[in-house]
C-alpha cells in the first residue's frame, strides 16, 4: 500500500485536546508549494475505543459541521476515556462554495473511496481517511443532511454489512443515539462510499441525514449534537455526566431503504410539484406529484408516481429537475 502524501503536525496519540489542520498537497497558480489546510481535532485521554467523527463530506450540508465544532470544544479532556478525532469539515473547499461537490476537482468526496494518493484533492483526501483515519477508528460518525438538492427529515442512520456483529453493534449505537426517526439501509450498491471504506476496515459506521435545504436546520443540529453525546456516552469514551444534554426520543420509529425501488427519479425536464408532504405515508401507485412544463399551457403534467409504499423520508429542494434527478424517496417496514 502507498503511503498518503497528506500530513498533519497533530499526533494522534498524544494526551490532550488538540485542534490544528490536516494538509493536503494543493500546488496551485497562486501557491506552488501550498496545501489546502482542513480543520482537524483530537481528544485524547486514558485507555478506550477511538471515535472519528466526521462532517461536511458534501461541503452543503452543515448541521454536523456545526454540531461537531461545538462539541469539540464543551468536551473536557477529563470526560473522555479513549481518543474521539474530529474532522468537522473534511470537504473544506465545498464547504467555502457552499457546493455538494468540490469546486477544486469536481469529485463527489462521497463516490471516490478508496481514493488515490496520487490523485486530485478529493482523491488524496479519501485516500487519507481510508488508510490512515478509518484504521486507528473503532466506531466512525459519518454525519450527513441532504445538502442543497434534497429535504430529509431529520433521521440517524445504519447500513446492513455483511459483518453480523457489527451490525449488532451498530443497531445498538444507533437505539443510544436515540433519534426520534432512525432508518436502515439494507440496499445499498455503491461501494465507493464512505460505508465501503468502514466496511473494508472494520468499523462501526453510524450515518445521518440531518434536514437539508442546504440549510442549518436547528432540530437537526440540535439532534446531532445530542445524539452523539448520548452515543458517546453508550460507546464508553464520554463519562455519562460530562455534557448535559436532552433524553432520547420516546416512541422513535425505525424504517428501513428495501431497494432502488425506494427512489424516485424524473422521468422528464420541468418543474417539479410534489402533492404529499414529507412524512406522508404513501401507498404502492399513489402519485406524490407531477412535473410541470412552464414553458407550455397545453402540456399535461408529468404525474410522479410511486412504485412502493412506505414513509416518505426526503424530497427534492429545488423545484427545476431533469430527467433523472431523485425526487423523492421513501422507507418502509416502519417499526415502533
Amino acid at each position: 500500500m502507498r503511503a498518503s502524501r497528506v500530513w498533519t503536525h497533530l499526533a494522534f496519540d498524544r494526551p490532550g485536546k488538540h485542534a490544528g489542520h490536516v494538509h493536503v498537497p494543493n500546488s496551485v497558480h497562486r501557491s506552488a508549494y501550498g496545501t489546502l489546510a482542513l480543520p482537524c481535532g483530537i481528544i485524547n485521554n486514558g485507555t478506550g475505543p477511538t471515535v472519528l467523527l466526521m462532517g461536511g463530506v458534501h461541503g452543503d450540508e452543515y448541521e454536523a459541521q456545526v454540531a461537531f465544532g461545538r462539541l469539540f470544544r464543551a468536551i473536557r479532556v477529563d470526560s473522555v476515556h479513549g481518543r474521539l478525532i474530529f474532522f468537522p469539515s473534511v470537504n473544506l473547499p465545498a464547504t467555502v462554495a457552499h457546493t455538494r461537490t468540490s469546486p477544486l476537482d469536481g469529485l463527489n468526496l462521497n463516490r471516490i473511496f478508496p481514493g488515490d494518493p496520487d490523485g486530485s484533492v478529493s482523491e488524496q483526501i479519501a485516500y487519507f481517511i481510508e488508510t490512515v483515519l478509518a484504521p486507528m477508528a473503532d466506531v466512525w460518525f459519518d454525519f450527513h443532511s441532504g445538502g442543497t438538492s434534497l429535504d430529509y427529515l431529520p433521521l440517524a442512520a445504519r447500513h446492513t454489512s455483511a459483518d453480523a456483529e457489527i451490525n449488532s453493534r451498530t443497531a445498538a449505537l444507533l437505539d443510544a443515539f436515540g433519534a426520534s426517526l432512525s432508518m436502515v439501509w439494507d440496499f445499498f450498491d455503491e461501494p465507493r462510499m464512505a460505508k465501503g471504506c468502514a466496511e473494508r476496515n472494520g468499523v462501526v459506521y453510524l450515518a445521518s441525514e440531518f434536514g437539508g435545504g442546504g440549510t442549518t436546520s436547528i432540530e437537526g443540529t440540535d439532534i446531532c449534537f445530542d445524539g452523539s453525546v448520548r452515543a458517546l456516552v453508550h460507546l464508553g469514551v464520554l463519562d455519562p455526566e460530562a455534557i448535559k444534554v436532552s433524553p432520547p426520543a420516546v416512541g422513535g420509529k425505525t424504517v428501513t431503504v428495501r431497494s432502488r425501488d425506494d427512489h424516485i427519479h424524473a422521468t422528464c425536464a420541468g418543474i417539479f410539484a410534489p402533492s404529499r408532504p414529507l412524512g406522508a405515508e404513501i401507498a404502492a401507485g399513489e402519485q406524490i406529484g407531477e412535473i410541470v412544463q412552464l414553458d407550455r399551457l397545453d402540456a399535461e403534467p408529468e404525474p410522479v408516481i410511486s412504485a412502493t409504499s412506505g414513509l416518505l423520508v426526503c424530497l427534492r429542494h429545488p423545484a427545476q429537475v431533469e430527467r433523472g434527478d431523485c425526487v423523492a424517496h421513501l422507507a418502509g417496514n416502519v417499526k415502533p
